[in-house]
C-alpha cells in the first residue's frame, strides 16, 4: 500500500484536508486536488498538489493518471447560481468516473451521507443519490462512504455559535429527534482504513458514532459547557415546510439550510449499529460529550 498514490478530491475542504494529512501520516502517497491553487499549499512538498476545476476534463484525466485510490470529497454545498450543487456537483462526479475508468483506477470512494434517498427533501441529499447512482454505473469499483450527522456542523455551526454570539441556541422543531453524530476526524479515519483495504470494494459503508441524541440534549450539552444561560428558540416545522420554495428564488443558500432543519426536526436518524461498521475497521469513534468536552 505505501507504494500506491490516492487522489483526494476536494482536498481542501475540512474533510478532505482531514483524510489527506491521515493518509501522509500513514506513509501513503497523496495528490491533493481543489480549485484553490493557495489553499492546496499546505500539502506542499509532502504531497503533489494540482489546482484545477473538476469541469476541466483534459486536466481532470490527467490528476487521474497514476493514481491507485481516488476519495472524492467535493461538493458545492453552499453555492448558488452557476455553481450550486443542483446544478454541477452530478455533472462534475460524472467527470471523475470518466477520468478514472480511463486510469485505470482501482477503487473511487464517495463520501456521501447516511440516508440519502432520490426524495429526499433536502436538495443536496437527492444529489448524492443520483452522484452514487453514476459511480454505480460507470463501471470503476467503488465504495459509497456515508456518514452519519457531523459533530463539526451540528455543534460548533449551528448550536454552539448562537449560544456564544446570541445566548441562544437554534434548534429545528421540538427538537426531540433523535440524530446520530460523528466527528470529521472519525469519518476521516474510516477513508484511510478503506483505502487500505482491497477487499471492501463494489459497496456502501455507513459511519457513525455512539451518540444517538436528540437535538434538545445536545445543547444541554453544549450549554452546560459555554455556561450558557439555557435560552433556546424552535424554528416551526410548518415554517420550514412553507418557507423554502417562496425563499428559494431569492436566496438558494437559505431555502437549502431550512429543508435541512426540516429534515433535522422530522427525519429519525438514530444508528443502532455504528459499532458493527466501527469495529470492522477497527475506528473508535469519539462521543458528542467528549468532543464537547474539548470546546473552548
Amino acid at each position: 500500500m505505501s507504494d500506491s498514490r490516492v487522489l483526494v478530491v476536494g482536498a481542501t475542504g475540512q474533510l478532505g484536508s482531514a483524510i489527506a494529512r491521515k493518509l501522509m501520516a500513514s506513509g501513503i502517497k497523496v495528490r491533493a486536488l481543489a480549485r484553490n491553487a493557495d489553499k492546496l499549499a499546505q500539502f506542499a512538498p509532502q504531497a503533489e498538489t494540482v489546482a484545477i476545476d473538476l469541469r476541466d476534463v483534459p486536466k481532470l484525466n490527467a490528476a487521474c493518471r497514476g493514481v491507485d485510490h481516488i476519495v472524492s470529497t467535493a461538493n458545492n454545498n453552499l453555492g448558488k447560481g452557476p455553481n450550486s450543487p443542483t446544478r454541477i456537483d452530478l455533472s462534475n462526479h460524472q467527470n471523475l468516473c470518466a477520468a478514472a475508468r480511463n486510469a485505470g483506477v482501482k477503487k473511487l470512494m464517495y463520501v456521501s451521507a447516511r440516508g440519502v434517498t432520490q426524495d429526499a427533501p433536502v436538495d443536496i441529499f437527492r444529489i448524492k443519490w443520483y452522484i452514487e447512482d453514476a459511480i454505480r454505473r460507470s463501471g470503476v469499483p467503488f465504495v459509497m462512504l456515508r456518514p452519519s450527522a457531523f459533530m463539526e456542523t451540528w455543534v460548533d455551526e449551528v448550536i454552539a455559535k448562537g449560544i456564544r454570539e446570541q445566548g441562544v441556541a437554534t434548534l429545528f422543531g421540538d427538537g426531540n429527534n433523535v440524530m446520530n453524530y460523528i466527528a470529521i476526524e472519525d469519518v476521516a479515519e474510516f477513508a484511510v482504513k478503506i483505502v487500505s483495504r482491497p477487499e471492501v470494494v463494489n459497496e456502501a459503508v455507513e459511519a457513525g458514532g455512539p451518540s444517538n441524541v436528540s437535538q434538545n440534549q445536545l445543547a444541554s450539552l453544549i450549554e452546560r459547557r459555554l455556561k450558557s444561560s439555557g435560552k433556546r428558540r424552535h424554528v416551526p416545522v410548518i415554517a420550514m415546510r412553507l418557507l423554502p420554495p417562496i425563499v428559494r428564488p431569492f436566496n438558494e443558500v437559505a431555502a437549502r439550510l431550512m429543508t435541512f432543519g426540516l429534515y433535522a426536526a422530522t427525519v429519525p436518524q438514530s444508528f443502532p449499529g455504528w459499532k458493527t461498521s466501527a469495529d470492522r475497521f477497527g475506528v473508535a469513534p469519539r462521543t458528542v460529550e467528549s468532543y464537547i468536552e474539548q470546546m473552548r
